[in-house]
């Protein structure tokens, strides 16, 4: 009898412990400015060279503790550039095209949290905002001629965004957070008829998150 009400009390203590926890967790919630590198690789059949290309992306975060190993994580980008290029010399003229977009791009992401090392993965949605592009062509010993190229880009985007990052204290409710993401394309950048292309893209970012 002595034996089951130890384990009793024992139960008790450790969910009252786990509880308590949660309510001290349940209250860590981070926002702050985001700003991140984009290395952009665009793919689509047939393609020859190498296509890819470096932009920025400015936005703000939202982390988001539920306890010590789960929680979310939500980025607003309003300025995320994915730009590439690519150049290529045949029969004395080479051909430069260059190529920008910019999205808004929301996302939300699940969060697993070990010691301020964290896994996120989730869904992220683009919007575009702009979209333009070059082609340049230079012959030897002549002008170098250049027009514009404009593609119709989709409206809207899909990506599924996963990496890896650290959180670590700087001061008095203030934090830093930097990480590795990669954003898996799901759906077409530009809509051209039966040709499947997308982008690919790897970032490195940095978050000063404030304790709210």
């Amino acid at each position: 009898m002595i034996t089951k009400t130890l384990k009793i009390l024992l139960l008790v203590l450790i969910v009252s412990a786990f509880v308590q926890t949660e309510k001290t967790y349940a209250q860590r919630v981070l926002i702050g400015p985001r700003i991140s590198g984009n290395m952009n690789i665009y793919n689509q059949k047939g393609l020859t060279g190498t296509w890819n290309g470096f932009g920025v992306a400015v936005g703000g975060t939202v982390d988001v503790s539920f306890n010590k190993n789960v929680g979310l994580m939500a980025n607003l980008n309003v300025f995320d550039m994915r730009n590439f290029k690519n150049s290529q010399t045949q029969g004395g003229v080479t051909t430069s095209q260059s190529y920008s977009l910019a999205y808004v791009t929301p996302e939300v992401m699940f969060k697993a949290e070990f010691s301020g090392f964290y896994l996120v993965a989730g869904p992220s949605f683009g919007i575009n905002i702009t979209n333009s592009g070059e082609v340049t062509q230079t012959a030897t010993g002549q002008t170098p001629v250049t027009q514009t190229s404009d593609p119709e880009v989709n409206t809207m985007r899909f990506d599924i965004k996963t990496g890896a990052g650290y959180t670590f204290p700087i001061g008095s409710n203030m934090y830093l957070g930097t990480d590795f993401m990669v954003m898996i394309p799901v759906t077409d950048t530009y809509n051209f008829t039966g040709v499947s292309n997308s982008i690919t893209t790897f970032q490195i970012g940095t978050a000063l998150k404030f304790k709210i």
